[in-house]
């Protein structure tokens, strides 16, 4: 019982830090597209491809946006709220297609919204490298995926589609995988890892694990 509670509670400070960091992380990205793109950017077909703009239509229909008599910038700003971490982490990506038949076309993220506005969102990730904010991202979807659906991460974060040599899905330690939380918050903003650093209580729980060996455990 001691050991079940206490990876609760290492579960419950990872997730405190997390929302801080999707909070951050959707909020300069949303504001960066708007800039670029203007506050209608979320419904431009010949910005995003299919897939994500299916994830806009979810958003919008879950959070009843259609019913909302409110200008573009709240409208802009409901929908933000609404969409999920999937969705930020995959406009980070390269992008798929858009369209069916003879229209259908690749629309390549790194070109449309990376280089235009996205990298402005990660101003200390160094020679603008879309693909290690996209990798950490992704880690870190992996890890809230986890948390969010109750399952412990004491004994190592599963990462989706990473696999080892022998073919087992690579697991990350806790303090490696909250060091990639830190780092893609610094990624945005320096002063918010700086905050994170000071603040989170995920090295302290660490600490307190009340198992003599922790041989079976991936701290």
């Amino acid at each position: 019982m001691d050991l079940y509670r206490w990876a609760s509670r290492i579960a419950l400070a990872t997730f405190d830090d997390l929302s801080t960091l999707e909070v951050a992380m959707r909020s300069a990205m949303a504001r960066e597209l708007a800039a670029a793109h203007g506050l209608y950017w979320y419904r431009r077909t010949d910005l995003l491809d299919d897939d994500t703009l299916k994830l806009v239509g979810e958003a919008w229909r879950v959070g009843r946006l259609s019913t909302l008599d409110a200008p573009p910038e709240v409208l802009h700003g409901k929908l933000v709220a609404t969409l999920m971490f999937g969705f930020w982490v995959k406009v980070l990506g390269r992008g798929g297609y858009q369209g069916s038949g003879e229209d259908r076309e690749r629309r390549i993220y790194d070109t449309l919204l990376w280089k235009p506005a996205l990298r402005n969102a990660f101003p200390n990730v160094g020679n603008f490298d879309r693909s290690t904010v996209e990798t950490a991202a992704r880690r870190v979807q992996s890890l809230r995926n986890r948390v969010a659906h109750h399952e412990h991460i004491v004994w190592g974060v599963p990462l989706a589609g990473e696999r080892r040599k022998d073919g087992s899905v690579r697991r990350i330690r806790v303090s490696e995988m909250h060091e990639t939380v830190l780092n893609l918050a610094g990624y945005i903003d320096t002063g918010l890892e700086s905050w994170l650093r000071e603040n989170s209580a995920v090295p302290s729980q660490i600490a307190n694990c009340p198992l003599p060996d922790r041989t079976a455990l991936l701290l």
